[in-house]
């Protein structure tokens, strides 16, 4: 175990020293190991590391011998093999490797976590036993049960059964962080996540679920139910309509909502105004075919405004292509 210890510390003064010497010859770090994600808490990171140890037991559950003179003599080999330090060894040297993105994270916990698996390795436990319990929870002390949280694991301040009504999650869930109470999902509000949020209408219920679902995208400040005509009022850019409820105003209806160099295009609840192409002295659409007129330096060619050098270059090119024919 110390081995790997020192080669891990040989590895980091191999790196760093160069660098430290200016040696432009210096290998080049990962930039990914240098920028892992913060996000990771401890208990995620246990997580993490008991699910790689654990695919390190399958990786080694069949032994490491498949040669043998007799069946016994095999099975004999296969069974020194299963409990011994040279199977942990095999484990842990593959440990976290597949882990890309928090591989740090994963390393560090292996590390802090090396004294107690240790320890349940030479308990001769049954590996198909909850070692994530037993690391985690009991040992580590970094996670908690589920729907428990905080440093006493205290249980979550809901129905156990029923976490949030089903529309959040305890805040803290699993972990030795949190206060345990519901972190409602969006749309849903309330201690137990037992309400509809502002924008949305109650679509469902029945005694074991409720269904809250987004007003229509006209509506301000609530609705009875999704369409245009439920909304309690309207947001800026529509009118009520009596008949129709919240329709969309036109802005491009008014002819002086965009400078003259712009043309106006209308959407849902707004309007954006955009500028002309370069050939436009004033346009009604995108493109050198939607001018009102040309720019100086540009004139009419059928539909389109063409830059008058153009013309000039063509001509150009057409005399000297007359004249080397000559």
């Amino acid at each position: 175990m110390e081995l790997r210890k020192i080669s891990s510390h040989f590895f980091l003064l191999s790196v760093l020293i160069p660098l430290a010497f200016g040696n432009l010859n210096a290998p080049v770090i990962n930039p990914d190991i240098l920028t892992q994600s913060k996000n990771l808490g401890d208990c995620q990171a246990c997580k993490l590391f008991v699910e790689s140890f654990k695919r390190g037991l399958d990786r080694t559950s069949r032994g490491k011998y498949e040669g043998g003179d007799a069946a016994w003599e095999e099975e004999k080999l296969k069974k020194s093999y299963k409990r011994s330090e040279m199977r942990l060894i095999d484990i842990q040297d593959g440990v976290c490797k597949e882990e890309k993105k928090h591989s740090v994270q994963c390393h560090h916990m292996a590390e802090k976590a090396e004294e107690f698996i240790e320890e349940w390795w030479a308990q001769d436990a049954d590996e198909s036993a909850d070692l994530f319990t037993y690391i985690c929870i009991d040992k580590m002390r970094v996670c908690c049960p589920e729907h428990h949280y905080g440093k006493h694991c205290t249980p979550c301040r809901s129905d156990l059964n029923n976490i949030c009504n089903g529309n959040g999650k305890c805040r803290g869930d699993g972990t030795r962080k949190g206060n345990g109470t519901c972190l409602c999902d969006p749309g849903y509000t309330g201690t137990n996540c037992e309400s509809c949020d502002t924008g949305y209408y109650l679509s469902y219920k029945d005694d074991n679920k409720m269904l809250c679902s987004m007003c229509h995208r006209s509506c301000l400040g609530g609705c009875r139910q999704g369409t245009q005509k439920d909304c309690a009022a309207c947001k800026p850019g529509y009118t009520f309509d009596s008949d129709e409820g919240c329709l969309d105003i036109n802005e491009c209806d008014d002819l002086n909502k965009c400078t003259k160099d712009q043309f106006c295009v209308n959407s849902l609840g707004s309007y954006a105004c955009i500028t002309c192409d370069k050939s436009c002295q004033g346009c009604h659409g995108d493109g050198p075919d939607m001018c009102r007129k040309c720019a100086k330096g540009y004139s009419k060619k059928g539909e389109f405004c063409i830059a008058d050098r153009e013309d000039e270059d063509q001509s150009e090119k057409l005399t000297t292509t007359r004249k080397e024919e000559l």
